[in-house]
């Protein structure tokens, strides 16, 4: 008798022929537009995040709306706060829960200024407030000053979001960097030793082509050179030596670094619900298809979204971007929070 197992792998949404011509000319659009394009450490971060502000490399620079709200909040450190940009629904929509939302961009650049557009069509759509956390970024300040400022930011949401929003903190997530980051604010809460932190549940992690084990996985190594879509192994390298400088291999496999090592199975029965998405042509395609099996693996319900050919950041971009297919990736966090309310 065949065997049943619950790890579930459709091998067809890998196949290079399940990637549609819309993605392969959105893709063959964003090769071009990177190709010859500065990298961040050949000029700086400073000066890249400056030259991005104004719009002067690949990825466009930033649009402020002026229904976000900017604020801070305290850090563990003394003298300093942490800088944050709250979205609430502009439609009407009650606000039924807070989404702690961590932004990509390699530990390096980027801010919690840099995805209002979207952070505002995830709060209209699904009726949460986006509170996006501006940590601290490498290389001026590496591990852990990043992951640090997440967990204040957790901690003070567990702590406050009830009284000063009106709505319970209820889900975690980010993209690339941000999903690293959300899942270490999930396993710092529940591995926390006050109760009141370890105790508190997510109603949801939401994980976008995150990174897991910065020893690197197959994918890394397997992908493509010629191809450079946002992400590839020689920018991967150079954002892992600024956000962990001096890291022997064996310490970058520490979960608090990589959590694809976390001892997931000591948080049986505590895991919240998690859903990963990921394109197949994102370098780090093998991160999330091992991290959401071990999430799997210790009994936690779990939701994965594949993206035939979907580049690195393929969610970002609008959700009528032919070929992009953000409004696939959209349409799965609409579904998700929905479902766990």
């Amino acid at each position: 008798m065949a065997s049943r197992n619950p790890i579930q792998i459709d091998p067809k949404v890998f196949d290079p022929a399940s990637i549609s011509e819309d993605t392969h000319a959105f893709n063959n659009r964003l090769m071009d537009i990177m190709r010859g394009a500065p990298k961040w450490y050949e000029v700086g971060a400073a000066k890249y995040r400056e030259m991005r502000a104004k719009g002067e490399t690949p990825l466009p620079a930033a649009t402020l709306l002026d229904s976000a709200e900017q604020t801070s909040i305290p850090s563990r450190d003394s003298g300093r706060e942490i800088p944050c940009r709250i979205l609430k629904p502009t439609n009407d929509k009650p606000v039924s829960g807070v989404y702690m939302h961590i932004h990509g961009g390699g530990w390096v650049l980027q801010s919690e200024q840099s995805q209002d557009v979207v952070l505002q069509d995830i709060a209209n759509t699904n009726g949460v407030l986006m509170f996006s956390v501006g940590y601290r970024l490498a290389p001026e300040d590496p591990f852990p000053a990043g992951p640090n400022d997440c967990y204040d930011a957790a901690e003070w949401l567990v702590d406050n979001a009830q009284s000063k929003f009106g709505a319970p903190l209820k889900y975690v997530g980010g993209e690339s960097a941000g999903g690293h980051l959300s899942m270490l604010v999930m396993l710092h809460l529940l591995q926390h030793k006050e109760t009141k932190y370890s105790e508190f549940g997510f109603k949801g992690l939401i994980s976008h082509f995150g990174a897991f084990d910065f020893t690197f996985l197959p994918s890394m190594y397997n992908f493509n050179p010629s191809e450079v879509l946002v992400l590839d192994r020689d920018l991967m390298e150079h954002y892992a030596e600024v956000f962990l400088p001096g890291m022997s291999l064996q310490e970058k496999k520490h979960p608090s670094v990589s959590p694809l090592y976390a001892n997931l199975e000591a948080l049986r029965g505590r895991l919240p619900p998690a859903l990963f998405t990921c394109g197949t042509s994102d370098v780090l395609l093998d991160d999330t298809v091992l991290m959401s099996a071990k999430y799997q693996m210790a009994g936690a319900e779990t939701e994965v979204l594949i993206c035939p050919g979907a580049p690195h950041g393929y969610c970002m971009y609008p959700k009528d971007t032919k070929g992009a297919q953000a409004d696939k990736g959209m349409e799965a966090v609409a579904a998700f929070i929905s479902s766990h309310q």
